[in-house]
């Protein structure tokens, strides 16, 4: 059994202007919902779901999401996605978790994005629940 992250961008987003962003990084944030995450967390019990995962790595486990670095450049590449992201006209939340297979996010917790230091709260990403970023 492993960790995963997993990620989704939610709002009304020319696919254009995702796109473009998208393919600048290493790392994804798919387009959908909460529940889009939920869903594929809940799936990953099974069989291990990529269309929500935000790396393309075996696992999470030895991850630098959750690992008290924020210098740390994996965790800086996901900060800047997600900023980039987020600035899109019609974005409105990122849900990222960082979940243990084949169990699902003991909390939800709501944030704002724009009152918090993005590198630090991704570094001290806690496992096993689901954070709601709003934009």
């Amino acid at each position: 059994m492993c960790y995963f992250l997993y990620g989704a961008l939610w709002g009304d987003i020319s696919e254009s202007e995702y796109v473009d962003i998208k393919n600048k990084y290493g790392l994804k944030i798919s387009l959908g919902t909460k529940h889009d995450v939920k869903n594929a967390v809940k799936a990953a019990a099974e069989f291990v779901r990529d269309d929500y995962r935000v790396t393309d790595w075996v696992c999470d486990c030895n991850s630098p999401i959750g690992g008290h670095d924020p210098k740390d450049p994996t965790v800086i590449e996901l900060s800047n996605l997600i900023t980039e992201l987020s600035a899109l006209p019609g974005a409105k939340q990122i849900n990222i978790c960082l979940t243990w297979t084949g169990k699902q996010n003991k909390k939800e917790i709501k944030l704002e994005l724009r009152e918090m230091d993005l590198p630090t709260f991704l570094a001290d990403l806690k496992g096993n629940t689901l954070y709601c970023l709003n934009i």
